[in-house]
């Protein structure tokens, strides 16, 4: 698990404003830290939280919600 600890400090640090975690199911987890998606907002793609199969699809996530903020001026 030491690992996966490496891999979401790194992911937090490549993404800042984002809670990176691996769950003991498995899966890769990311929440916003102080931006809050407005309900308005919902119908852009924009989300609170993602989950993905494995760290590197996390971080494609991640990018896709970082261009998405970039679009709407977040």
């Amino acid at each position: 698990m030491a690992g996966s600890d490496e891999q979401a400090a790194q992911l937090e640090a490549d993404f800042p404003g984002w809670h990176i975690w691996h769950s003991n199911a498995g899966r890769w987890w990311a929440t916003r830290t102080g931006l809050v998606v407005r309900r308005d907002d919902l119908g852009t793609g924009r989300v609170m939280t993602l989950d993905a199969d494995d760290a590197g699809a996390l971080r494609e996530e991640l990018a896709a919600q970082i261009s998405l903020d970039r679009e709407v001026g977040a």
